[in-house]
């Protein structure tokens, strides 16, 4: 919500549109874009947050070059990073390839400090875009277009908590 470089923050996009006090629920990286869910339900935020809840969020990864079978099998079984962290295994699928680069589909359930383009990083690739494009059952379709702001009613927070590993267990 604040930034000490001064760069444009949620706060600056939010001003004038959202008029109760909301935090962000986990973050998007300076340059990565997709769905971010403001609320001011801590209840709603720690579900979505904590990887105990095993909420699937959705990526469309771009990266320079292809992927063989052995990296993408390193993915869905965890990757360890240069930090010593190993990733939950994910689900990834190729969404489209050209001659440079290759555009995929991530499923993740947790949220390490830059895990996605630590990830490639550790498979020797670079990231040219990054869009989250859903959490939980909600589709960044919601919004139209960037920037946008959506009020949630109760449809889409149950579509949020659908994927909740706790709601599943009855907790």
């Amino acid at each position: 919500m604040t930034d000490d470089r001064g760069r444009k923050t949620l706060s600056d996009l939010i001003a004038g549109k959202i008029q109760e006090r909301v935090f962000h629920v986990g973050r998007l990286d300076q340059g990565t874009s997709g769905l971010l869910i403001l609320t001011n339900d801590g209840e709603l935020a720690h579900l979505v947050s904590h990887p105990a809840s095993e909420i699937e969020k959705a990526y469309l990864v771009k990266i320079r070059g292809k992927l063989d079978d052995i990296q993408l099998q390193a993915i869905r079984d965890g990757i360890t990073l240069e930090d010593g962290f190993t990733t939950s295994p994910a689900r990834v699928s190729i969404a489209r390839s050209d001659r440079d680069t290759t555009t995929l589909r991530l499923i993740l359930h947790e949220g390490h400090k830059r895990e996605i383009r630590e990830m490639f990083k550790a498979l020797g690739k670079s990231v040219v875009s990054l869009v989250r494009v859903s959490i939980g059952g909600l589709d960044i379709s919601i919004v139209p277009r960037p920037g946008e702001i959506k009020k949630l009613g109760k449809k889409e927070i149950d579509l949020i908590k659908q994927g909740s590993k706790r709601k599943n267990q009855g907790r």
